[in-house]
């Protein structure tokens, strides 16, 4: 497909494999309780939500680097043919690419071998980043969404792009850097404050508790948007506020599509964590009280919709030992 790079503010995402189970609390809601570069975008034809456009990067030479991002993009439109048209995707590939790129990504994605996943046609969204060279060369970073794809949906790539004689640019290597994912880094940003700006709000919708708060369908959505309005609707008829901002620490784990993705986080509790009554601020005893220095695993799912980043599933774990952002189960930002 075309290049992009996603910025936008990703159904349920399956539940994360970690060694964590879900725990809710007496509240009732499944919360845990004890390289500089220059980006190049274009606008693109896929199912991708949102794309925006972002400064091209200037040149260091007679010769525009856009046009090696352009190179790249090509290239991998040619490669979505080569199962499908080998001939045409050998002539859109080695226009803008080395004999040597076309025979490692044609043993890559149409393999002698058939096999039901190795000979499948794929579509590729480029999320690419484009960084000069004092040699005049192009190193192009870029974390595509590939589809078929099994695990995670995206797979990094790196590559080396050099101005040819006659004026144009061409692909000279290709390096598969992660098979197992990746994360543009736009969308990380976007998707993780998507993701804190929900724990910012239960300060305001739930303190007093209020289903009607704009703030409850701005962050939420599916599953935990029915779970939390049912919750605050009891606390409102019964005047209570749950109160405490813990600390996060998150992170993307797994990314399932453009708009669906799943975010791990080591948070650190807050002791004024509880459920009160608003009248009197008497703390009821529903949530256990937090233990000094208590971490809490959770895992959030989180959807794109209508532009925005929203939870749509909260499952944790109390008073855990667990690592801080970055871990090892971190997806590598790209």
């Amino acid at each position: 497909m075309h290049l992009v790079r996603l910025t936008a503010s990703l159904l349920a995402v399956a539940a994360v494999s970690l060694s964590c189970s879900s725990s809710g609390d007496s509240a009732g809601e499944s919360i845990p309780q004890p390289t500089p570069t220059t980006e190049a975008t274009s606008t693109t034809t896929s199912s991708v939500p949102t794309t925006t456009a972002a400064a091209e990067p200037e040149s260091t030479g007679e010769i525009d680097p856009t046009g090696a991002v352009q190179a790249w993009i090509a290239m991998w439109d040619g490669v979505e043919a080569l199962v499908s048209d080998p001939e045409a995707a050998r002539a859109a590939i080695t226009d803008v690419a080395a004999e040597s790129v076309f025979t490692q990504l044609d043993t890559i994605y149409n393999p002698d071998v058939d096999s039901d996943t190795g000979n499948s046609p794929r579509e590729f969204v480029n999320n690419a980043t484009a960084t000069e060279q004092a040699d005049g060369s192009v190193v192009i970073e870029d974390c595509l969404f590939e589809t078929p794809k099994a695990g995670n949906a995206t797979i990094w790539y790196s590559g080396t792009v050099q101005p040819a004689a006659d004026g144009h640019w061409q692909v000279e290597t290709v390096t598969l850097k992660s098979e197992l994912g990746c994360v543009p880094a736009s969308l990380a940003a976007e998707a993780i404050a998507g993701y804190e700006a929900y724990w910012d709000a239960r300060v305001e919708f739930w303190d007093p508790a209020d289903p009607t708060h704009p703030l409850v369908r701005h962050t939420l959505t599916g599953a935990q948007l029915e779970l939390v309005e049912r919750l605050l609707a009891d606390h409102d008829g019964r005047g209570l506020a749950l109160r405490g901002r813990s600390e996060d620490h998150p992170e993307v784990i797994e990314i399932r599509s453009p708009t669906e993705i799943a975010i791990l986080d080591c948070m650190t509790q807050d002791p004024a964590r509880g459920l009160y009554v608003v009248e009197t601020g008497e703390r009821l005893g529903d949530i256990p009280p937090i233990v000094e220095g208590q971490l809490d695993l959770t895992s959030a799912a989180m959807i794109l919709e209508d532009g925005v980043w929203k939870v749509s599933d909260v499952q944790g774990q109390a008073d855990v030992s667990c690592d801080m952002a970055p871990t090892p189960q971190g997806l590598p930002v790209v």
